[in-house]
């Protein structure tokens, strides 16, 4: 049975390509913007107790948007980590050292 629809979804599936870079692109968004929203939801939390308006928000804000980017930094070196172990694997099944100059011609 899962034969069946494993061979029904190589046919009709959506292209892997177009499909990976959407999801990519879509995690990136979420997890920038939860950065800039929790951030600011902490501020304006922090406003409210301590009655600091509107430092709080403005420093959650600003602490939001870099964890927002740290959010991205580390998922681009996550898939960049995941590209180079699939390009090893890849040159180690076609027979090549990694490194090795081995498509050059002298």
């Amino acid at each position: 049975m899962s034969d069946k629809i494993a061979q029904h979804r190589g046919k009709t599936g959506p292209d892997t390509e177009t499909s990976n870079a959407w999801s990519v692109s879509v995690r990136y968004g979420s997890g920038f913007a939860g950065g800039v929203l929790v951030g600011t939801g902490l501020g304006w939390a922090a406003d409210k107790v301590f009655e600091i308006a509107p430092w709080g928000m403005l420093v959650g804000m600003i602490l939001g948007f870099a964890a927002g980017v740290r959010n991205i930094m580390r998922e681009a070196a996550a898939a960049n980590a995941e590209n180079a172990a699939k390009a090893e694997e890849t040159e180690h099944k076609a027979g090549t050292m990694p490194g090795s100059d081995a498509t050059k011609e002298d």
